[in-house]
């Protein structure tokens, strides 16, 4: 009885190595890598994207139709989002980086902090080679002065979102039927928008005051309080990496004090003092700033955040011809202050660039692939209305709104972008989508400032403005008082060493062009 287990154990050992061998056999032609970079076995590689906001709905669903389209076209990469809420988003993404936390992907807001200071932190990984083998759909649909505006030292760091028009930086949303309303002419001066604003403000009868939506920085750019900037004689300049006022003759000084700078405070002081913004603006969340547009009780809107349909909750007989853009001084130059606003990054600490890329190079590799990203499944989320409309589907259960909608801020792209035909402004879309043939870039869009010589007085300073010039930049504090100690604290934070290291890379920046 022992000899014939022994036997039979033996027989299936045997048999066992042998089907083993076979199957070892059959791998070792098909285990190396095809011309995409999938392994042949089926190995998926999933890639972590963390991204500002909150989870959609029906955020899992749409992203399993994702990573099946994505596996359908042999791409090997599996995706998962990762949602940070906006007002910590700054905190947490720089905590995820600091402790080395393993992701792939993240947004970049150039506005707020662009990606040259996650360079200068060591953060970002250098996507170059990436790019070169796996990005042909992304350099065929962004355009070149574009993609550069992502370079350091001739080597890729960050992809553009081409969703935008950044010359569109200095206009204003402003409700028409308002001024109709209050018998107003639409006002072309800063002194005539408060003038209009604050005979609003006195008839309004809605329950919420359209005071002005924002929540409280000291960046113009962030805040969109370029507007002003069309009005003084020495337009046309921008506002870098929120200290640093550069015009087109390539002169650089600090912002703050610039008499740019005092007539920004002093406009916001008018606002502050005549109750146009929120008595706690200093406090104000993003979440509530986006809830008063979201219910449409706004009369300006600094940059372009109006839609009818947000437009209608308060006020059914709206039209989309009831909110239009402002400019002041429209015959004057148009700026671009960066070359791209928003994009995305692959950190130092991914194991996955190469896949990174892969993704975004997927989504604009067929307009199949980018409505799904951004639109989510076609008759659940939204339907089709002619070559680049979109009919919105809403979810009775997701507060009227569809379970599904994508962020073409993070990831967008002008050729596939579709557009609400019924509901979205056509004026917006014109300004924001379509490029300005009279647009100039900023002499400093492309730059990238290294603060590596100055880190700690940078970091001071950044830390003291939050401090000591937000209040004052909001109008909560009058300059003339408050201004003198808080440049006092500026200085002694390290400000002149700041600027002047600035100055002096950006001598070196414009002689090398």
């Amino acid at each position: 009885m022992k000899k014939n287990i022994t036997r039979m154990f033996m027989i299936l050992l045997i048999i066992t190595s042998l089907i083993g061998c076979s199957s070892n056999n059959s791998n070792s032609s098909t285990n190396a890598t095809t011309d995409k970079g999938v392994e042949a076995d089926g190995e998926i590689v999933k890639i972590k994207y963390v991204v500002p906001g909150t989870e959609q709905k029906d955020y899992a669903e749409v992203f399993q139709k994702v990573n099946e389209k994505l596996a359908a076209d042999s791409v090997g990469v599996e995706v998962e989002k990762v949602y940070i809420p906006s007002d910590a988003w700054d905190q947490k993404l720089n905590l995820m980086l600091s402790t080395g936390e393993e992701f792939d992907l993240f947004h970049i807001m150039q506005d707020r902090t662009p990606f040259s200071s996650y360079y200068n932190r060591g953060a970002l990984a250098d996507i170059s080679d990436a790019i070169e083998k796996y990005g042909e759909n992304l350099k065929k649909h962004i355009p070149d002065d574009i993609f550069d505006g992502a370079k350091i030292d001739d080597k890729y760091y960050a992809v553009p979102s081409y969703w935008v028009e950044m010359a569109s930086e200095g206009e204003f949303n402003i409700r028409r039927d308002i001024l109709r309303q209050n018998n107003l002419e639409e006002p072309t001066t800063p002194d005539e928008l408060i003038s209009a604003w604050e005979t609003v403000m006195e008839n309004w009868e809605g329950a919420n005051k359209p005071y002005f939506g924002t929540s409280a920085d000291f960046d113009p750019v962030s805040l969109h309080t370029t507007i002003l900037h069309r009005t003084y004689d020495s337009f046309p300049f921008t506002v870098r990496d929120k200290f640093f006022y550069v015009n087109q003759n390539g002169e650089v000084k600090s912002w703050i004090e610039t008499e740019e700078f005092k007539k920004d405070a002093e406009f916001m002081r008018k606002l502050y003092t005549k109750g146009l913004t929120n008595p706690d603006i200093l406090v104000m969340k993003k979440e509530q700033v986006s809830a008063q547009l979201d219910n449409g009780d706004w009369f300006v809107n600094l940059g372009t955040g109006g839609s009818l349909k947000s437009l209608k909750k308060n006020n059914p007989d709206a039209t989309v011809d009831d909110i239009g853009v402002v400019w002041f001084n429209p015959d004057k130059e148009y700026l671009r202050p960066l070359t791209f606003k928003n994009g995305n990054a692959v950190p130092t600490n991914s194991k996955h660039p190469e896949e990174a890329v892969k993704f975004m190079d997927w989504m604009l590799a067929s307009q199949e692939n980018y409505d799904l990203v951004q639109y989510g499944i076609e008759g659940k989320h939204y339907n089709k209305d002619g070559d680049k409309g979109i009919q919105a589907i809403n979810d009775p259960d997701n507060n009227d709104s569809p379970g599904y909608k994508g962020s073409e801020s993070q990831n967008g792209n002008v050729n596939f972008m579709r557009f609400d035909l019924e509901n979205s402004i056509p004026e917006n879309n014109q300004v924001l989508f379509e490029a300005n043939p009279d647009a100039v870039n900023s002499v400093a869009a492309n730059f990238a400032f290294d603060p590596t010589d100055v880190r700690t007085e940078y970091t001071n300073i950044i830390s003291e403005a939050s401090a000591s010039i937000t209040p004052i930049y909001m109008g909560v504090q009058e300059y003339d008082k408050a201004f003198p100690a808080a440049l006092d604290k500026m200085k002694k934070a390290g400000l002149d060493k700041v600027v002047a290291e600035y100055q002096r890379q950006f001598e070196e920046y414009q002689a090398k062009d």
